[in-house]
Formats: C-alpha cells, sequence, structure tokens
C-alpha cells in the first residue's frame, strides 16, 4: 500500500508542477474557418487577452475545410500538452457526427473540453436585389422555380449549411446548397446578388443589415437578437424549427492532463469576462457562455442528440 501511496505521488507531482509551469512557449489555437470569420475574430479577441495574462504569445491558425474535419484532425494528432487547441463548435461536436458516415476523429474520445466561449444565433440574409421580403416569400419562390434558388454556407456540416437542409426538409424545396471556405468569401456574392440566401452570424451580418447592402428575413432563435431588434425571431416567424444558435469552445486533445486543463480553463474564462471583451462581444452579437469542462460536455451531449435528431429528419447524409 505505502509503495503505491509513493507511485500516486511520484506521478502528481511532476503534474502539478507542469500546470503551475504551463505555457512555457507558444500556444496555437486551430480554428476551424478562415481568417476575417466570426470564429477568428471571437478567437483572436480572447487570445489575446489570455496571452497577456500567461505571459506567452497564443497563436491562431486556420485551416478550414471539410466541416471542420481538417482543423479536428490537426489537433487531434497533437501531443496531449495543451500546446495545441482546437476552437470547436456545433458543427466540429455536434452535428458532424450524425452529418457524415466516418469522420477522422471521435468527437469525445478524442478531445477533452476546456470551455465554451459563446453562442450566437444566426440571421438569414438575402441580396437587397432579391424579390424575397418575407421567409414566406423565400419559400413561395423556391417552390415555384425549383432548384434555381442557392443558399451558401461556411462549409458542408456547419450551422448554415443545416439550417438550409432543416429549411428544405421541412417545406419540401429543391434549393441548392453552395459551399464556401469563409463568410469573407460569401459576402461579395450575396451583395452582387449571386447566391440566393445565407444563414449567417448575427454579430457579422448586422452592419450590412444596418446600411441596407443585406434584407435580414428571421434571426434563429427563440427571441429576437438586441443587434437586430426590427428582425423576427424564428418563432415569431412562424418556423420554429429554425431555432438554432452557434457556439464554439476550446477543446485540448484527449490524453491532456486535468492539472494543464483546469489552468487553461482558468485563463480562458477570466479573459471571456473581462468587462473590455464582454462588451466587444456584445457587440459582435455574442453571448458569453463560458462555464466548466463538465458544463461543455453536458452541452455537446444535449446538442448532439438534439440536433442528430434534426440530422437525421432531414436526411442530410455526407459520406
Amino acid at each position: 500500500m505505502k509503495g503505491h501511496i509513493v507511485a500516486a505521488l511520484c506521478w502528481l507531482v511532476p503534474a502539478i508542477a507542469q500546470a503551475q509551469d504551463f505555457p512555457t512557449r507558444p500556444v496555437t489555437l486551430v480554428v476551424p474557418f478562415s481568417a476575417g470569420g466570426v470564429t477568428d475574430q471571437v478567437a483572436r479577441l480572447v487570445a489575446s487577452k489570455v496571452a497577456d495574462s500567461v505571459g506567452q504569445p497564443l497563436v491562431t491558425e486556420n485551416r478550414p475545410g471539410a466541416g471542420g474535419q481538417v482543423a479536428a484532425s490537426v489537433v487531434k494528432q497533437s501531443p496531449p500538452d495543451g500546446y495545441t487547441l482546437l476552437v470547436g463548435d456545433v458543427a466540429t461536436h455536434a452535428i458532424n457526427a450524425s452529418l457524415y458516415s466516418k469522420l477522422p476523429y471521435d468527437p469525445v474520445k478524442d478531445f477533452v473540453p476546456v470551455t465554451r466561449m459563446v453562442e450566437m444565433a444566426h440571421v438569414l440574409v438575402v441580396p437587397m436585389e432579391s424579390p424575397f421580403k418575407t421567409i414566406n416569400d423565400l419559400i413561395a419562390g423556391a417552390r415555384a422555380k425549383a432548384g434555381s434558388v442557392t443558399y451558401a454556407s461556411v462549409g458542408v456540416g456547419s450551422g448554415a449549411h443545416l439550417l438550409g437542409e432543416i429549411l428544405k426538409s421541412e417545406h419540401g424545396l429543391d434549393i441548392v446548397h453552395v459551399p464556401y471556405r469563409g463568410s469573407s468569401q460569401i459576402v461579395p456574392d450575396l451583395l452582387a446578388n449571386r447566391v440566393g440566401f445565407f444563414f449567417g452570424a448575427v454579430g457579422s451580418m448586422s452592419p450590412l443589415i444596418a446600411q441596407g447592402k443585406l434584407r435580414a428575413l428571421l434571426v434563429t432563435d427563440r427571441q429576437r437578437a438586441d443587434l437586430l431588434p426590427n428582425v423576427p425571431s424564428a418563432v415569431e416567424a412562424g418556423m420554429p424549427d429554425l431555432d438554432l444558435r452557434l457556439w464554439f469552445g476550446i477543446l485540448a486533445p484527449g490524453g491532456t492532463a486535468g492539472a494543464v486543463v483546469k489552468r487553461l480553463n482558468g485563463e480562458f474564462v477570466k479573459a471571456l469576462r473581462r468587462a473590455d471583451v464582454s462588451q466587444r462581444l456584445r457587440e459582435m452579437g455574442a453571448k458569453i457562455v463560458a462555464g466548466s469542462p463538465e458544463e461543455f460536455s453536458e452541452a455537446m451531449t444535449a446538442d448532439t442528440a438534439r440536433l442528430g435528431a434534426v440530422v437525421r429528419k432531414s436526411g442530410a447524409r455526407l459520406d
């Protein structure tokens, strides 16, 4: 028995020391989307505050592609030492498990949750030249011209893609999905009326809506967004199935020491709750949902079940 206690202490002391010293070199945040998008903006904002606190750079690395699979695979294969982290989202860790027949990573076994950061509603936008003034106009137009109405997304398996699939399934529409590598590539095509509609993050789309460059039809939430008080919620518009909020948070490779995860959680939560960060996030249309790793795990489990049911009902499936 005494030998076991000594062995346990021999393991515990280095782990505690590792957490106390961590980090001693730059930490990399791998973002599943291209630079300039809302996920990238939030990641860089929070990373800068964490870097100030820990005294080491937090480097943001954009690895878009395959609905987050590229970024998730990079982090999965990284050493479990806390120096490479994933900015995972509702696609990588809730939707993809049901959408893809085979994933190159296991959302549960290959990652350790650190903390959720924020959640955001989407807003359905159309070009100003579009004939669609309401969601019912869009549905009627898509029925009248089957196969001609297109919708953009930030990639297969993203929240924007799933929302399009829900709309398609619920109303029996023949609409065409056009995946992009990020929202920064979508906006020019929206403004030029080269794509029919897009479910974009409220924070990213609200300035263009305010400037009269895009028209908003509804917000994918049960209530109106503070940034878009004149735009009906999905419930108000009679489309309760379009209630879907984007969330993203920090995950470490599976096997990362609990003490390191605790240190990371503390630093990210502290950064998110800073007054200047909170204010900036509100301006971006984000709601802070920072909490414990256990709370993040519970949220992922719940959304995997809820959104998995939506995916299966929509018939969306990718190989």
